[in-house]
């Protein structure tokens, strides 16, 4: 019941603050339930650590003797501290976007902020991979239906349409995935999934990800609304990050030669990602590169046999992300807050991502380790650059938002030190110390030649003073234009255009002025054919 209880803090409160501003708007009550709500949903996640674990049955199908599965919520060490994060987030946005005076700031959005967190809480929470693949419809259903509304005068359905059809072709996946998991276990959970199962399972959260193929997520659909926009791109994120992270360790004993694409396309995506990520104006623009880099991080741990750890890297996703992206506008008093946020993010030792380094390089030294490394190094300098950049004096801001803005900064640095304390046993770790501490020289060597040489990463002093910038930048596009795999989308398009071309000719030849005589011809053609197949009666 503590599990419903807490949807029940998001979803009432959303429904009360709809009735609220219909009937009698009060901007300081509606900010009042909404934090309250969020507020008392995320302490009661504190609560349900100490049952872990945790096992809600919703629905069985009967007869049991012909379904073996129920629509359930389980809750664990390896969804846990992803439902931690996506509260505190939830506060985060209210506490932030409520200081942002220059945008769209309604309960309205607060509102549409606990139902949405509500919805990923359902994904997180699924027991078994039905249940999830049921949640990631219903989630993608509202998402589409929201971000269609929104852009139905920009033109930008298009990109909408491909990225929700790459969605809907991992829910597939994951339906084929767990209808081969049934042949070995029927009514499989993710504690049961088999080995030959694995792979595709891990296609589904590539193909969610963006990340296989590289599928970078809409872009800048919200940007008079920042905190909606941010919980929109992270809500099909996280519960692909727990899919794999409840992935078996056994996934290498797969196919090896598929196994070693996977990984290698996987590599090239972490690496462009963060390529792309130091380079951008931003770091808004920057942000689906940001979230196709790290889920990259998550998807190679998991190759590499150590799926659990790959909530590592989902959590800086998250977490570091979050107060960055909230971080909004960028005031130069408080960037050491934001700064802060690489705590989660650069894995020294006994920090939350320490155990994530043995997950990322694998056994040994490999090129694909130290490519991961230098994309590690690629995502600490982008974070670092896009906070010191920060250049606002923002000095109109109201008495409680002094206080409410900084306040959901610190919400989720304070989150990241509770789960390095109380994440999962054996959470503090020495890990691979010198990952981090290669990674850390890399970001310092950047920066030393970046300063002595003048270098600038965005506009045309980059260009013109780094060597081969052209022959790189060209290079970076073929990788993306094949690896995106948009060759595929336009020869699709091109296809259905010549088949509606050929559907639009023949529409016009039955309606023109000889339509009666064609349809008469073509019900003639069909008699003879009858005929000649099934004789005379």
């Amino acid at each position: 019941m503590i599990l419903l209880g807490i949807l029940g803090l998001l979803w009432l409160p959303a429904i009360a603050l709809t009735i609220s501003q219909a009937v009698k708007p009060n901007f300081a009550r509606s900010w009042f339930i909404a934090i309250a709500g969020a507020s008392l949903a995320w302490l009661g996640t504190f609560f349900l650590r100490l049952y872990l674990p945790m096992e809600v049955e919703l629905i069985r199908w009967l007869p049991d003797s012909l379904y073996h599965t129920a629509i359930a919520f389980r809750i664990d060490y390896i969804n846990w501290h992803y439902i931690v994060a996506i509260l505190a987030l939830c506060i985060a946005v209210i506490l932030t976007d409520s200081s942002r005076a220059s945008t769209n700031t309604t309960p309205t959005n607060w509102a549409a902020a606990l139902a949405l967190t509500g919805l990923n809480l359902i994904s997180v929470m699924s027991r078994g991979p039905l249940t999830m693949a049921i949640a990631w419809a219903i989630t993608d259903l509202v998402e589409l239906s929201f971000m269609l509304n929104l852009l139905r005068n920009s033109g930008g359905t298009g990109k909408v349409t491909n990225v929700y059809g790459v969605r809907l072709i991992s829910t597939f996946v994951l339906v084929a995935a767990t209808a081969i998991g049934w042949q070995v276990t029927a009514g499989l959970d993710f504690t049961q999934i088999p080995p030959t199962a694995s792979l595709l399972f891990l296609i589904a959260a590539g193909l969610r990800l963006g990340v296989l193929p590289l599928n970078f997520p809409m872009q800048n659909a919200l940007e008079s609304n920042r905190g909606i926009d941010l919980l929109l791109r992270f809500s099909p994120v996280v519960s692909a990050l727990v899919l794999i992270a409840h992935l078996p360790s056994e996934i290498l004993v797969l196919n090896q030669s598929l196994v070693s694409v996977i990984s290698i396309l996987t590599v090239l995506a972490a690496l462009y990602a963060s390529a792309m990520w130091l380079t951008r104006a931003d770091a808004n623009e920057g942000r689906p590169y940001w979230i196709v880099a790290l889920s990259a991080f998550a998807l190679q741990s998991a190759l590499n046999g150590e799926p659990e750890h790959s909530r590592v890297w989902g959590l800086a996703l998250l977490l570091t992300g979050g107060v960055l992206f909230l971080f909004d506008p960028p005031i130069r008093r408080i960037r050491f807050i934001p700064l802060l946020g690489l705590i989660g993010l650069l894995g020294i030792p006994y920090t939350l991502a320490a155990s994530g380094w043995s997950a990322l390089l694998g056994e040994g030294v490999s090129l694909a380790g130290i490519v991961m490394i230098i994309c590690h190094a690629m995502l600490v300098g982008g974070y670092l650059r896009y906070i010191l950049e920060a250049d606002s004096a923002v000095t109109g801001l109201e008495k409680y938002a002094r206080i409410t803005y900084p306040l959901g900064l610190i919400l989720i640095i304070q989150t990241m030190l509770v789960l390095n304390l109380v994440g999962w046993p054996d959470v503090l770790t020495i890990g691979v110390w010198w990952g981090s501490l290669v990674s850390i020289g890399l970001v310092l060597a950047g920066a030393f030649l970046t300063k002595k040489f003048n270098f600038q990463l965005t506009g045309d002093g980059f260009k013109t003073k780094f060597p081969f910038y052209r022959l790189g930048h060209q290079v970076l596009n073929v990788l993306r234009v094949v690896f995106s795999l948009d060759w595929i989308y336009a020869i699709t398009r091109w296809i259905f255009a010549r088949l509606s071309d050929i559907a639009g000719f023949f529409r016009q030849v039955l309606e023109g002025e000889a339509g009666v005589l064609w349809s008469l011809f073509f019900l003639l053609m069909m008699a003879i054919l009858i005929y000649t197949q099934v004789g005379q009666p």
